[in-house]
């Protein structure tokens, strides 16, 4: 068996792989804080010829603080199989080339993600054909190969743009594919077969500044809702008088994108702040707030972000208890009124590990399972709506 690799090849998959994961090594926060993380990743047995699986991870709070960078990653271990009979009566050589392609698409992917390799076997001389199948000098079997050992593409987004998808409560889905193929030349009379195995690793990281290192000299900072379609912006400040700067209330219906709705000067004589915003009479759904402060030179600063959940959105409202919990999961409804719903279970992985349906009235509670030690997140979906919200959970 003749196994043909480009080292080439290699060492610049290695070389990309470095680069991805030192773009952002030395990236900061305000204050020469280092960026925290947080980071899921599963593995997944990929079956014989041609692939496809999705993959599931959550998605950012925005209300954790601000995303710097997301980090994506792909590490692929594959095998090929193949076998080869010569039917000719004579001896014949042949020769196989086997070619494979890994994709993998998704949010804050431009274009997809992508391993390409070509593979060639052979010369090999098959005797005449003996009439016996599967056996004899004009047959042959090659591999299991290895063809990709643990191999890593790597991407790091940090454009504003790309970052968008990854904020929320809810999760962001991947889709792998792998199409494999091979040629034969030698004679147009032959028996073949190819069949490829392995396991792929999925990796998405986040890195972001925390609430808690976000600069800004305000205290007390919180979002109220007034009615079904306002909220109230309330902060105190120490302000310094000798510095020109004034404050801009942000809003955002995504978590990320922000637009101002209102300014107010600096009055040092008066710390207490209060801002009405008035969303209208449709408003539904999560509106999210943060504080930026303005100086005279351009130089801003942003504040912690907070969100509030107007009472007309149609999203359920649940309760987990106990939340921490030792094993049993349980669901209270805050704002059902009669309906079914689609309850399902995530671990750290992205993997489902539990789906049901159920019917649900008022403020029930429901005993849904027992999880073993860990970090899950719950994800409950109005069937009517298709409105979902979700929780994390911990079992100790």
């Amino acid at each position: 068996m003749i196994k043909i690799y480009s080292k080439i090849f290699f060492l610049l998959l290695a070389a990309a792989l470095l680069q991805c994961f030192s773009q952002t090594l030395n990236a900061q926060c305000h204050g020469s804080v280092i960026p925290g993380d947080v980071a899921y990743d599963t593995t997944v047995s990929t079956g014989s010829g041609n692939y496809s699986t999705v993959f599931s991870f959550p998605k950012f709070d925005p209300s954790n603080g601000m995303v710097t960078c997301v980090k994506l990653c792909l590490t692929i271990t594959g095998r090929v199989s193949m076998f080869l009979e010569n039917n000719v009566n004579a001896p014949t050589t042949y020769n196989i080339t086997y070619n494979r392609n890994d994709t993998l698409t998704g949010p804050g992917l431009s274009s997809p993600m992508k391993n390409n390799i070509t593979v060639n076997y052979g010369p090999y001389l098959l005797a005449a054909s003996d009439g016996t199948t599967n056996s004899g000098p004009d047959y042959m079997t090659i591999g299991p190969d290895t063809v990709l050992r643990s191999v890593s593409i790597c991407i790091t987004l940090t454009d504003s743009i790309d970052l968008v998808p990854f904020y929320g409560v809810d999760s962001v889905n991947y889709t792998y594919k792998i199409n494999a193929s091979a040629n034969v030349a030698g004679s147009g009379d032959y028996n073949f077969g190819v069949s490829t195995q392995g396991s792929v690793n999925y990796k998405l990281q986040y890195c972001y500044c925390p609430t808690a290192v976000l600069p800004l000299n305000i205290k007390n900072f919180s979002v109220t809702k007034k009615g079904d379609d306002r909220a109230s912006v309330e902060w105190t400040s120490l302000d310094d008088p000798n510095s020109n700067y004034h404050y801009e209330v942000e809003v955002s219906k995504d978590g990320y994108h922000f637009s101002s709705v209102g300014s107010l000067p600096v009055n040092p004589a008066s710390p207490d702040y209060r801002f009405l915003y008035v969303m209208g009479e449709n408003a539904t759904g999560k509106y999210f707030f943060r504080l930026k402060q303005v100086y005279s030179n351009g130089y801003t600063r942003f504040s912690e972000i907070k969100y509030i959940d107007l009472e007309r959105s149609t999203s359920p409202k649940f309760t987990l208890y106990p939340n921490p919990s030792e094993g049993p999961v349980g669901i209270k409804f805050d704002n059902i009124q009669t309906g079914q719903l689609t309850i399902q279970i995530f671990n750290t992985q992205g993997q489902k590990i539990l789906q049901k349906e159920i019917d649900a009235a008022g403020s029930s509670y429901r005993q849904l399972t027992v999880l073993q030690k860990g970090m899950y997140w719950l994800k409950v979906t109005d069937n009517t709506s298709r409105m979902s919200d979700v929780s994390q959970l911990f079992i100790k």
